[in-house]
């Protein structure tokens, strides 16, 4: 009961978040790239959370920073989960020196900081939010592939897979047709835990400065929020808002991936029933 209390909550915040993106154009009172009134207004009844230091209306510019928040997650999922995924099955099949071969290069691969290597990367390249996303999807499958990996390894010695392999069937064939699918529910929890990740990556390279400059996101705001003022002048009206939608979309997904987790593991299932 508690875990379908929890994952419809998570689902009614990531539907409301998701909503508020694909309609943003409809849902602004103003255009949150035009400057409509004077710089650092308080809230009021024409601008809900008042104006930042360009005369831009802040609510305009949080509906919108919804979009890229969101986007940057879930291409940057997509991505990883893809590579993290096909590598994986491949590694945990085959086995032998092509496992081997594969396993190092994951080894070698993890000890590369993310974060950093991401930051350096996003100053010498071009910044944009598709270019950003797939950079940390490129930069992030190795871990999810060694999960992927494990798991493969356990089901290729199942008797099922045997008989499949006595039958002629092609090893492109298993691998799609047996293995994938038993695979897919842990594959499914562990996008939504990346994307989690991969949003609040993009929230911080925002704040950073290092987000695509021609895209709305939260972390952007607090970033521009912390260099006019926003902090030393306590308008908490241009600070709180986008640091609270971070934190509410965090949560949202949090909960349906552990939900998703409960369902995969009968262990964790017995403890939560």
């Amino acid at each position: 009961m508690l875990r379908k209390k929890t994952f419809a909550i998570g689902i009614c915040i990531l539907v409301a978040f998701s909503i508020i993106a694909i309609f943003s154009p409809l849902l602004t009172p103003y255009d949150p790239y035009k400057i409509i009134e004077t710089p650092l207004e308080k809230p009021n009844k024409n601008h809900v959370l008042g104006t930042n230091a360009l005369g831009q209306d802040i609510f305009s510019r949080l509906i919108y920073g919804t979009r890229a928040t969101l986007l940057i997650g879930f291409i940057g999922a997509l991505v990883s989960i893809s590579i993290g995924t096909f590598v994986g099955t491949v590694s945990g099949y085959y086995g032998g020196k092509i496992d081997e071969f594969i396993t190092r290069a994951i080894d070698i691969i993890m000890t590369i900081p993310m974060f950093p290597l991401l930051l350096v990367l996003s100053i010498f390249l071009t910044p944009n939010m598709l270019g950003i996303s797939v950079l940390m999807g490129i930069l992030g499958w190795a871990g999810f592939s060694r999960i992927i990996r494990s798991q493969v390894l356990s089901l290729s010695e199942y008797n099922f897979i045997y008989s499949v392999r006595a039958m002629g069937a092609r090893d492109p064939y298993i691998m799609a047709k047996h293995i994938l699918p038993n695979i897919l529910p842990l594959v499914v929890v562990k996008f939504v835990f990346a994307a989690q990740n991969y949003m609040l990556m993009g929230v911080g390279l925002g704040f950073l400065g290092l987000g695509d400059p021609s895209m709305i996101d939260w972390g952007q705001m607090i970033n521009c929020a912390y260099t006019n003022g926003g902090f030393a002048l306590g308008m908490w009206w241009w600070l709180l808002p986008p640091g609270l939608s971070i934190a509410f979309l965090s949560i949202a997904v949090s909960l349906v991936g552990y939900s998703f987790e409960d369902e995969i593991n009968p262990r964790l299932r017995r403890m939560v029933s």
